[in-house]
């Protein structure tokens, strides 16, 4: 018994969460947008110092160019950010390697609920962000892959 309780504390404690740290562009034909056209640019820039995730995020699509920063805890706080404009809640945490966003937009006068999966792939190349979409015109899905950017030469 003692020797199970101490080979499961080892592993407790050897476990650290993935860090999204970096700069990452979409792949936009290896992502799906759902009924929404798929953006010319879509980026985020994500420090990651556990438990508090801070995203920039900018898209460029024919719907026009927006911005958001996005902070998030995954300690499961809520937390409190803007998107375009708007209001949104959200309440992270870590499932696995998986981190479980589930947020709450106020868009104009509208609820929205986002629930996004967000996972890295073993090499730290590839980062994809499953989101589940919850709107008053019913659910939406969308899968987008980013890739890691390599930092500039100095």
């Amino acid at each position: 018994m003692k020797l199970v309780l101490a080979l499961l504390a080892v592993t407790l404690t050897a476990w650290s969460a993935p860090d999204f740290s970096g700069s990452w562009k979409a792949n936009v034909s290896k992502s799906s947008f759902g009924p929404f056209p798929s953006p010319d640019k879509y980026t985020r820039l994500i420090d990651h110092k556990e438990p508090v995730i801070k995203i920039e995020e900018a898209q460029v699509s024919e719907r026009g160019e927006w911005t958001a920063i996005m902070n998030l805890a995954t300690d499961g706080k809520e937390t409190k950010s803007e998107m375009r404009g708007n209001e949104l809640k959200s309440v992270s945490k870590w499932e696995g390697d998986v981190l479980v966003v589930k947020s709450k937009l106020n868009f104009n006068g509208t609820e929205v609920e986002l629930n996004d999966r967000v996972t890295l792939s073993e090499d730290k190349k590839t980062m994809t962000l499953q989101r589940k979409i919850d709107a008053p015109q019913g659910t939406m899905e969308q899968s987008v892959v980013f890739e890691r950017q390599e930092a500039a030469a100095k």
